[in-house]
Protein backbone atom coordinates (compact mmCIF):
# COMPACT_ATOMS: atom_id res chain seq x y z
CA UNK A 1 0.00 0.00 0.00
CA UNK A 2 1.23 3.45 -0.85
CA UNK A 3 0.64 4.79 2.64
CA UNK A 4 3.00 2.12 3.94
CA UNK A 5 5.69 2.62 1.29
CA UNK A 6 5.99 6.39 1.58
CA UNK A 7 6.53 6.03 5.30
CA UNK A 8 10.11 5.00 4.61
CA UNK A 9 10.87 8.60 3.73
CA UNK A 10 9.22 10.00 6.83
CA UNK A 11 10.60 7.61 9.41
CA UNK A 12 14.13 9.07 9.72
CA UNK A 13 12.84 12.50 10.69
CA UNK A 14 10.05 11.36 13.01
CA UNK A 15 12.03 8.57 14.65
CA UNK A 16 11.36 8.14 18.35
CA UNK A 17 13.43 10.11 20.84
CA UNK A 18 14.54 8.58 24.14
CA UNK A 19 11.84 9.26 26.70
CA UNK A 20 12.56 10.41 30.24
CA UNK A 21 10.92 8.66 33.20
CA UNK A 22 7.72 10.20 34.57
CA UNK A 23 4.93 9.11 36.89
CA UNK A 24 2.20 7.03 35.30
CA UNK A 25 -0.62 9.46 36.01
CA UNK A 26 -1.08 11.55 32.90
CA UNK A 27 -3.18 14.46 31.78
CA UNK A 28 -4.88 17.53 33.05
CA UNK A 29 -8.34 16.25 33.69
CA UNK A 30 -10.37 17.34 30.70
CA UNK A 31 -10.76 14.26 28.54
CA UNK A 32 -14.05 14.82 26.75
CA UNK A 33 -15.78 11.68 27.95
CA UNK A 34 -18.38 13.43 30.05
CA UNK A 35 -21.59 15.18 29.11
CA UNK A 36 -20.39 15.91 25.55
CA UNK A 37 -20.45 12.22 24.65
CA UNK A 38 -23.38 9.89 24.50
CA UNK A 39 -23.54 6.86 26.74
CA UNK A 40 -23.17 4.72 23.61
CA UNK A 41 -19.94 6.52 22.65
CA UNK A 42 -18.53 6.10 26.16
CA UNK A 43 -19.36 2.39 26.06
CA UNK A 44 -17.67 2.10 22.65
CA UNK A 45 -14.52 3.80 23.96
CA UNK A 46 -14.45 1.35 26.86
CA UNK A 47 -14.83 -1.54 24.43
CA UNK A 48 -11.99 -0.20 22.27
CA UNK A 49 -9.81 -0.06 25.39
CA UNK A 50 -10.65 -3.65 26.26
CA UNK A 51 -9.91 -4.86 22.75
CA UNK A 52 -6.59 -3.00 22.57
CA UNK A 53 -5.52 -4.17 26.03
CA UNK A 54 -4.63 -7.50 24.43
CA UNK A 55 -2.15 -5.65 22.19
CA UNK A 56 -0.61 -3.26 24.68
CA UNK A 57 3.06 -3.87 23.87
CA UNK A 58 4.98 -3.72 20.58
CA UNK A 59 5.80 -7.41 21.02
CA UNK A 60 2.13 -8.38 21.26
CA UNK A 61 1.29 -6.09 18.35
CA UNK A 62 3.96 -7.63 16.12
CA UNK A 63 2.80 -11.15 16.97
CA UNK A 64 -0.72 -10.15 15.91
CA UNK A 65 0.39 -8.88 12.49
CA UNK A 66 0.93 -5.19 13.22
CA UNK A 67 4.02 -3.31 12.06
CA UNK A 68 5.31 0.24 12.79
CA UNK A 69 4.79 2.52 9.80
CA UNK A 70 5.68 6.18 10.35
CA UNK A 71 8.05 6.46 13.27
CA UNK A 72 6.99 8.72 16.14
CA UNK A 73 4.63 11.16 14.44
CA UNK A 74 4.50 14.47 16.34
CA UNK A 75 1.35 14.80 18.48
CA UNK A 76 0.30 11.23 17.62
CA UNK A 77 2.93 8.62 18.50
CA UNK A 78 4.04 5.61 16.47
CA UNK A 79 1.37 4.02 14.28
CA UNK A 80 1.43 0.20 14.18
CA UNK A 81 -0.95 -0.99 11.46
CA UNK A 82 -2.34 -4.32 10.34
CA UNK A 83 -2.68 -4.20 6.51
CA UNK A 84 -5.39 -6.87 6.36
CA UNK A 85 -7.59 -4.91 8.76
CA UNK A 86 -6.91 -1.61 6.95
CA UNK A 87 -8.00 -3.12 3.64
CA UNK A 88 -11.12 -4.73 5.13
CA UNK A 89 -13.02 -1.45 4.96
CA UNK A 90 -15.37 -2.64 7.70
CA UNK A 91 -15.53 -1.00 11.12
CA UNK A 92 -14.98 -3.54 13.87
CA UNK A 93 -14.45 -2.02 17.30
CA UNK A 94 -12.84 -5.22 18.57
CA UNK A 95 -10.20 -5.23 15.81
CA UNK A 96 -8.55 -1.78 15.56
CA UNK A 97 -6.44 -1.64 12.36
CA UNK A 98 -3.91 0.77 13.92
CA UNK A 99 -2.35 0.95 17.38
CA UNK A 100 -0.59 4.09 18.62
CA UNK A 101 2.42 3.78 20.93
CA UNK A 102 4.63 6.48 22.47
CA UNK A 103 7.86 6.28 24.48
CA UNK A 104 6.77 7.20 28.02
CA UNK A 105 8.35 6.21 31.32
CA UNK A 106 11.21 4.63 29.42
CA UNK A 107 9.05 2.17 27.49
CA UNK A 108 6.62 2.13 24.57
CA UNK A 109 3.11 2.57 25.95
CA UNK A 110 -0.18 2.13 24.12
CA UNK A 111 -1.76 5.61 24.05
CA UNK A 112 -4.64 4.99 21.66
CA UNK A 113 -5.88 3.30 18.53
CA UNK A 114 -7.00 4.42 15.09
CA UNK A 115 -9.71 2.84 13.02
CA UNK A 116 -8.04 3.16 9.62
CA UNK A 117 -9.57 1.92 6.39
CA UNK A 118 -8.90 2.03 2.66
CA UNK A 119 -12.31 2.35 1.03
CA UNK A 120 -13.11 2.58 -2.67
CA UNK A 121 -13.88 5.98 -4.16
CA UNK A 122 -17.60 6.57 -3.88
CA UNK A 123 -18.08 4.02 -1.14
CA UNK A 124 -19.62 5.20 2.14
CA UNK A 125 -17.44 5.77 5.17
CA UNK A 126 -17.79 2.84 7.59
CA UNK A 127 -20.15 3.11 10.51
CA UNK A 128 -18.16 4.09 13.56
CA UNK A 129 -18.46 5.65 16.97
CA UNK A 130 -21.70 7.21 18.08
CA UNK A 131 -21.96 10.96 17.78
CA UNK A 132 -18.78 12.93 18.30
CA UNK A 133 -16.17 10.81 16.50
CA UNK A 134 -14.77 12.45 13.38
CA UNK A 135 -13.46 10.56 10.37
CA UNK A 136 -10.64 12.34 8.56
CA UNK A 137 -8.83 11.56 5.32
CA UNK A 138 -5.20 11.20 4.23
CA UNK A 139 -5.36 11.80 0.45
CA UNK A 140 -1.58 11.74 -0.01
CA UNK A 141 -1.35 8.28 1.55
CA UNK A 142 -4.26 6.46 -0.10
CA UNK A 143 -3.87 3.95 -2.92
CA UNK A 144 -5.25 4.85 -6.38
CA UNK A 145 -9.01 4.57 -6.60
CA UNK A 146 -9.37 4.55 -2.82
CA UNK A 147 -9.69 6.90 0.14
CA UNK A 148 -7.79 6.39 3.39
CA UNK A 149 -10.17 7.33 6.21
CA UNK A 150 -9.34 7.26 9.89
CA UNK A 151 -10.64 8.14 13.33
CA UNK A 152 -8.45 8.18 16.43
CA UNK A 153 -9.43 7.06 19.92
CA UNK A 154 -7.12 8.33 22.67
CA UNK A 155 -6.60 6.29 25.82
CA UNK A 156 -4.65 9.06 27.56
CA UNK A 157 -5.97 12.48 28.42
CA UNK A 158 -6.54 14.65 25.36
CA UNK A 159 -7.38 18.37 25.51
CA UNK A 160 -9.22 18.09 22.19
CA UNK A 161 -11.31 15.08 23.21
CA UNK A 162 -10.94 11.32 22.78
CA UNK A 163 -11.52 11.35 19.00
CA UNK A 164 -9.20 14.23 18.07
CA UNK A 165 -6.79 13.95 15.14
CA UNK A 166 -3.86 15.22 17.24
CA UNK A 167 -3.09 15.08 20.95
CA UNK A 168 -0.77 17.92 21.98
CA UNK A 169 -0.24 16.34 25.40
CA UNK A 170 1.83 13.52 23.87
CA UNK A 171 5.11 15.48 23.42
CA UNK A 172 4.95 16.60 27.06
CA UNK A 173 4.54 13.01 28.25
CA UNK A 174 7.36 11.81 25.99
CA UNK A 175 9.73 14.38 27.51
CA UNK A 176 8.80 13.51 31.09
CA UNK A 177 6.92 16.82 31.45
CA UNK A 178 3.39 17.65 32.47
CA UNK A 179 1.01 19.42 30.08
CA UNK A 180 -0.11 22.90 31.15
CA UNK A 181 -3.02 23.10 33.59
CA UNK A 182 -6.49 23.75 32.19
CA UNK A 183 -6.94 27.27 30.86
CA UNK A 184 -3.27 28.25 30.86
CA UNK A 185 -2.87 28.15 27.07
CA UNK A 186 -5.25 28.67 24.18
CA UNK A 187 -5.60 25.83 21.68
CA UNK A 188 -3.32 27.34 19.03
CA UNK A 189 -0.49 28.13 21.44
CA UNK A 190 -0.76 24.66 22.97
CA UNK A 191 -0.50 23.00 19.58
CA UNK A 192 2.46 25.12 18.49
CA UNK A 193 4.47 24.58 21.67
CA UNK A 194 3.68 20.86 21.54
CA UNK A 195 4.84 20.69 17.93
CA UNK A 196 8.09 22.49 18.77
CA UNK A 197 8.72 20.12 21.68
CA UNK A 198 8.05 17.11 19.45
CA UNK A 199 10.16 18.17 16.48
CA UNK A 200 13.08 19.25 18.66
CA UNK A 201 13.15 15.81 20.27
CA UNK A 202 13.69 13.95 17.00
CA UNK A 203 17.06 13.13 15.54
CA UNK A 204 17.73 14.33 12.00
CA UNK A 205 18.56 11.83 9.25
CA UNK A 206 22.23 11.74 8.33
CA UNK A 207 22.46 9.38 5.41
CA UNK A 208 20.47 7.55 2.77
CA UNK A 209 18.12 9.09 0.22
CA UNK A 210 17.06 11.99 2.42
CA UNK A 211 20.28 13.47 3.77
CA UNK A 212 23.63 13.44 1.99
CA UNK A 213 26.54 15.74 1.30
CA UNK A 214 27.47 19.29 2.38
CA UNK A 215 23.98 20.72 1.78
CA UNK A 216 22.31 18.34 4.18
CA UNK A 217 25.14 18.64 6.71
CA UNK A 218 24.80 22.43 6.86
CA UNK A 219 21.02 22.28 7.29
CA UNK A 220 21.32 19.61 9.99
CA UNK A 221 23.75 21.88 11.85
CA UNK A 222 21.09 24.62 11.87
CA UNK A 223 18.52 22.10 13.08
CA UNK A 224 20.80 21.02 15.92
CA UNK A 225 21.01 24.62 17.13
CA UNK A 226 17.23 25.00 16.96
CA UNK A 227 16.75 21.76 18.86
CA UNK A 228 19.16 22.84 21.59
CA UNK A 229 17.29 26.12 21.98
CA UNK A 230 13.95 24.37 22.46
CA UNK A 231 15.45 21.80 24.85
CA UNK A 232 16.82 24.51 27.14
CA UNK A 233 13.53 26.40 27.14
CA UNK A 234 11.55 23.20 27.75
CA UNK A 235 13.35 22.69 31.05
CA UNK A 236 12.52 26.22 32.11
CA UNK A 237 8.88 25.76 31.03
CA UNK A 238 8.49 22.78 33.34
CA UNK A 239 9.98 24.79 36.22
CA UNK A 240 7.42 27.54 35.65
CA UNK A 241 4.57 25.02 35.66
CA UNK A 242 5.76 23.52 38.94
CA UNK A 243 6.05 27.00 40.44
CA UNK A 244 2.50 27.87 39.38
CA UNK A 245 3.76 30.87 37.42
CA UNK A 246 0.99 31.15 34.86
CA UNK A 247 2.06 34.46 33.22
CA UNK A 248 5.66 33.29 32.94
CA UNK A 249 4.56 29.95 31.55
CA UNK A 250 2.32 31.60 28.95
CA UNK A 251 5.08 33.93 27.78
CA UNK A 252 7.66 31.18 27.46
CA UNK A 253 5.22 28.78 25.80
CA UNK A 254 4.53 31.43 23.15
CA UNK A 255 8.27 31.82 22.51
CA UNK A 256 8.79 28.07 22.22
CA UNK A 257 5.76 27.74 19.97
CA UNK A 258 7.12 30.46 17.69
CA UNK A 259 10.07 28.16 16.94
CA UNK A 260 7.85 25.47 15.44
CA UNK A 261 7.68 27.14 12.02
CA UNK A 262 11.47 27.41 11.85
CA UNK A 263 11.88 23.77 12.83
CA UNK A 264 9.48 22.63 10.12
CA UNK A 265 11.17 24.81 7.49
CA UNK A 266 14.63 23.53 8.41
CA UNK A 267 13.53 19.89 8.37
CA UNK A 268 11.98 20.35 4.93
CA UNK A 269 15.29 21.74 3.65
CA UNK A 270 17.39 18.73 4.69
CA UNK A 271 17.21 16.63 1.49
CA UNK A 272 19.99 17.54 -0.94
CA UNK A 273 18.12 16.50 -4.08
CA UNK A 274 15.47 19.11 -5.09
CA UNK A 275 12.92 16.49 -6.19
CA UNK A 276 13.27 14.47 -3.00
CA UNK A 277 13.12 17.73 -1.03
CA UNK A 278 9.80 18.58 -2.68
CA UNK A 279 8.34 15.11 -2.08
CA UNK A 280 9.61 15.06 1.49
CA UNK A 281 8.05 18.47 2.17
CA UNK A 282 4.66 17.28 0.93
CA UNK A 283 4.85 14.15 3.07
CA UNK A 284 5.84 16.15 6.13
CA UNK A 285 2.94 18.54 5.54
CA UNK A 286 0.65 15.51 5.34
CA UNK A 287 1.97 14.20 8.65
CA UNK A 288 1.65 17.54 10.46
CA UNK A 289 -1.54 18.96 8.96
CA UNK A 290 -4.83 19.15 10.80
CA UNK A 291 -6.99 17.07 8.50
CA UNK A 292 -10.61 18.07 7.82
CA UNK A 293 -13.48 15.76 8.40
CA UNK A 294 -13.98 13.12 5.72
CA UNK A 295 -16.99 13.66 3.50
CA UNK A 296 -19.49 10.88 2.97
Amino acid sequence: MRWICVATMLMPIVASAQAKPMPMAMGHGHLAEGDSLSRAARDQIAEARRAASQLDTPEKARAAGYRPRFGDVPLQGVHWSNPALVLSGTFDIDRPPTLMFAPINGRDQLIGVAYTYEIKDGAPIPDGFDGAAMWHEHPALSIPGHRLVMTHVWFIDSPYGPFAHDNPDVPFFERGMRPPPDGWLDAETLRRVALALALAARQAPRNGRIARGPHSDSVIAVLASQRDSVDVQAGRLEQLRRAGDRPGYQALAARIGAESDGLVATIKAIPADPLIRSIFARLLDEALSEHPAAGH
